[in-house]
């Protein structure tokens, strides 16, 4: 019989060459969406922040995580989110890593709407900063060395700032709501289900409930 430390060996974060569907989904999906942009108001209609006309389009927050701006800056963050997803993805499981990835999203476009920026289009790079969010979490609740996941994330943050980014307030709230479903998955990694899928909706219903407030304002 296995004892506790044999059940979390098997899911601590490391390397691995398993498969990560989600991962690649998330990352096409994003630069298709890029690409279609080029020629139609896709990427619009994923836009998400402040401005007035967005008001109560719920699906805009819900899916902010799947725009990506231009297409360079789409293929630069589906390979960070690949990249990042050989580490985390096979030990969350693909749906959670696409939850963490969209919830992200959220937390980005929430952060835009309190921070009164009008409009933004840097979804994709939400999810990824969520994502390395809720791995840095896991991994330090893991007792791992996060010292490099922190120097990361500051130093993405800080570079949008230097770049001079209105949106890099999105950042932080994807950071903050990543860090919190990491959170929320170590606590009910042994639960059933319907635990763990009320735990990520009453994340997604905090942020919705202030991107009210900000609607309604």
């Amino acid at each position: 019989m296995r004892n506790g430390n044999d059940r979390w060996a098997e899911h601590r974060i490391r390397p691995s060459g398993a498969q990560i569907p989600a991962a690649i989904a998330l990352a096409a999906v994003t630069v298709v969406i890029s690409v279609v942009s080029m020629v139609g108001p896709v990427g619009y209609w994923l836009a998400a922040g402040a401005s007035p006309q967005f008001d109560f389009q719920v699906w805009r927050p819900l899916l902010f995580a799947l725009s990506g701006g231009s297409i360079l800056q789409a293929v630069i963050n589906a390979a960070f989110l690949i990249l990042v997803g050989r580490s985390l993805e096979p030990m969350l499981g693909s749906i959670d890593f696409a939850v963490v990835y969209l919830l992200a999203g959220l937390g980005g476009a929430t952060a835009l709407s309190v921070t009164g920026v009008a409009a933004s289009l840097s979804g994709s790079i939400c999810g990824v900063f969520g994502i390395l969010a809720a791995m840095a979490v896991i991994k330090y609740l893991q007792h791992q060395d996060i010292r490099g996941d922190i120097i990361l994330i500051a130093l993405l943050v800080i570079w949008g700032i230097l770049a001079g980014s209105r949106d890099w307030t999105a950042g932080i709230g994807a950071v903050v709501v990543g860090a919190l479903v990491g959170w929320v998955w170590n606590r009910t990694r042994w639960a059933s289900r319907t635990r763990v899928w009320l735990s990520y909706a009453a994340v997604a219903l905090v942020c919705l409930v202030v991107l009210v407030l900000t609607w309604m304002r």
